[in-house]
């Protein structure tokens, strides 16, 4: 009877050997995970806040300068050379048209009434610092703004400063290098499930929760509802491997950036079966 319950015994501890041994690499990829993304959490709120501070202190230039003018496209240049992934920056009046836009490749564009976006919207009703969700904007392509009121010497609202960009270029400028002969994939969404950053170049511009060919990857939609939810945290979920074509499960780990009250869920993912 003894001998039976042993060999019984040793079948088990061999079926479990595999689950045991891949548990050490299983905790040793959450922590890669969960400190590379803190690094790259770290990157780009730096420069999202350098970028914010920047604009600050153009609002505070232009209350002196006015909105248009040599020294307004002057301190408008100034914010695109110092910080290349933004696309241009603009002058808006009272009336919400373009006034300066900055730089030359986009001066067409001044004099444009913007007023019925809804991000102009929104911002002409609080008036205060903002960074929007991704818009479909009049230069062509869908990107988001940092925004910031410019008020006069005398406390007048005058109108406002904003840089636009696309997230994915700076994403990728800071991103990119960091994952580089990994096998680590990152995701950048917005809370209404919108990728706004893709590294693999899939998934960028889709709604994991609207699109159709997503909801078929239930448990990917379930830890988005939970990436919702939670600011940070880990898991893990089940779905095509684009260049392979076939099924695959992903551990991940999330993380929050965010600015002015808008947050980004940054997500980072490496196959594991």
């Amino acid at each position: 009877m003894l001998k039976k319950l042993s060999i019984v015994a040793l079948a088990l501890s061999l079926l479990l050997l595999p689950a045991l041994a891949c548990q050490p690499q299983q905790i040793a990829l959450e922590l890669q995970l969960k400190g590379l993304t803190g690094k790259i959490k770290q990157a780009v709120q730096i420069e999202l806040n350098n970028t914010d501070l920047d604009l600050s202190n153009a609002a505070a230039e232009l209350s002196r300068t006015g909105l248009s003018g040599d020294e307004a496209r002057n301190i408008l240049n100034e914010l695109v050379v110092k910080h290349p992934f933004i696309i241009d920056t603009c002058t808006t009046d009272l009336t919400v048209k373009m006034v300066t836009v900055a730089p030359d490749a986009y001066r067409q564009h001044e004099g444009t009434d913007i007023s019925t976006q809804d991000v102009m919207i929104k911002f002409m009703e609080t008036k205060q610092p903002m960074l929007s969700q991704m818009f479909p904007a009049v230069e062509g392509v869908d990107g988001v703004i940092i925004i910031w009121p410019v008020v006069s010497q005398d406390g007048e609202f005058m109108g406002s400063v904003s840089a636009f960009f696309k997230p994915e270029t700076l994403f990728a400028t800071l991103c990119m290098p960091e994952i580089k002969g990994t096998g680590i994939a990152i995701d950048v969404m917005q809370l209404d499930g919108l990728d706004i950053y893709d590294s693999r170049g899939n998934d960028t511009g889709v709604n994991l929760f609207t699109d159709p060919a997503s909801q078929q990857y239930t448990e990917l939609v379930a830890l988005g509802h939970r990436m919702v939810a939670e600011e940070s945290g880990s898991g893990s979920y089940t779905n095509i491997d684009h260049d392979t074509g076939q099924m695959v499960k992903k551990q991940a780990y999330w993380d929050t950036i965010q600015l002015h009250g808008t947050a980004w869920r940054l997500m980072l993912n490496h196959i594991i079966e």
